[in-house]
């Protein structure tokens, strides 16, 4: 614990990150808006609280979509606008509002809503939101970024696995040949008890490690398998750093703040902001050729304002590379910096579901009848 008193006393606690956010930092002011390569133009949209709704969302930059909570943001960008480019591009993705209550949720449709103008300034859809990457442990970091595979060949072409003749198959805890029997790769075992729930225990067989003896026998830089899953990202780094493929990988997990989670850890130890940025991580490894649209509700939920700013560089770098960028965002720094801005309300509810302003930040920051515009002024010192 580096402080706990009133908030006066941590400026004085050098080590906190979150002093300086709290004392020192000021608001990016300087930051030059890029220009729009086009623009994909939506009309007649109406869901919940949106009625007959036409809007432009801006390509090739970073817009952030405003407005109070239940102004009808979530409903334009992560509903409309996704069902919408989704089925022009024949992908099938789910678009089903918080399934946090299934019993009391109504069947929300999209009434209205067409695409005019655009779609041709977009090939890709791409939703990085923080649903996990994973219900059940098997799923990780490693596997879901393709960072295992790269491992496992690793692995592979050891002298010892190529005198036993194992292949990369072997070094998963999902294949027969090289997972523990008893536990069959999953590291623990259900105990049942009469009166009591029932409680999962490391596996007596593998200790927990997910593999047989004989897998575990084969080690590079004198580090079984199983060991490399417990390294954390930072740690995985430095290992193999004779392995471009790997850390290059690892590299742009350590960008977006992962730094500390462990490559093996399992999918459900994940909080929705991890997840969230494994997803980004992941899409980062990708060749960009350019031309995708990326869709993210709300992202700095739960960061810390550090977490934030490499999110934000993240996503510019997505930008660069010639995408777009959508955002529903409160965060006055990521509204700050972002390209453009389309402020929904001017309320909540009924009182809300029209475009109050769009524009850059500094304009927004003028508008009177915005209260996004109010705070931004606030924070950009106007």
């Amino acid at each position: 614990m580096l402080y706990s008193g009133v908030p006066d006393g941590l400026k004085h606690v050098q080590e906190s990150v979150t002093r300086h956010y709290l004392y020192e930092r000021k608001a990016k002011t300087d930051v030059q808006p890029r220009k729009a390569k086009g623009k994909l133009s939506l009309e007649g949209i109406t869901r919940n609280n949106l009625h007959n709704l036409d809007v432009d969302i801006p390509l090739g930059i970073l817009t952030t979509v405003t407005g109070v909570s239940g102004s009808g943001k979530s409903s334009l960008v992560s509903q409309v606008v996704v069902e919408l480019v989704a089925a022009q591009l024949g992908m099938k993705i789910d678009v089903a509002e918080d399934d946090s209550d299934l019993l009391e949720k109504d069947d929300v449709k999209t009434l209205g809503g067409q695409i005019t103008g655009g779609l041709q300034g977009i090939k890709r859809l791409v939703i990085v939101d923080q649903k996990p990457i994973g219900r059940t442990p098997r799923s990780n970091l490693a596997t879901y970024t393709g960072l295992f595979d790269h491992v496992r060949k690793l692995f592979a072409n050891t002298k010892t696995a190529k005198e036993r003749k194992y292949d990369a198959g072997r070094f998963s805890f999902n294949v027969v040949k090289g997972r523990c029997p008893h536990c069959e790769g999953e590291g623990f075992v259900m105990v049942e008890l009469l009166f009591l729930p029932s409680v999962y225990t490391p596996c007596p067989t593998c200790g927990g490690t997910r593999y047989n003896p004989k897998t575990l026998e084969v080690t590079y830089k004198d580090l079984n398998i199983a060991e490399v899953l417990n390294l954390t990202v930072d740690d995985a780094a430095q290992f193999f750093d004779e392995a471009p493929q790997i850390s290059r990988a690892l590299e742009v997990v350590r960008e977006v703040g992962l730094g500390y989670l462990r490559l093996g850890q399992p999918a459900t130890e994940l909080s929705g902001g991890e997840a969230q940025r494994i997803k980004l991580a992941t899409e980062l490894q990708r060749a960009q050729h350019g031309n995708t649209l990326y869709i993210l509700d709300e992202p700095t939920t739960g960061l810390h304002p550090s977490d934030v700013e490499r999110l934000l560089t993240q996503l510019n770098r997505l930008v660069d590379e010639g995408n777009t960028v959508v955002i529903v965002e409160h965060d006055m720094d990521v509204i700050a910096q972002s390209d453009w801005i389309i402020d929904i309300g001017p309320g909540a509810g009924d009182e809300g579901g029209r475009i109050v302003v769009e524009g850059v930040p500094t304009d927004v920051a003028l508008e009177g009848g915005s209260r996004t515009g109010f705070y931004l002024g606030r924070h950009l010192g106007r």
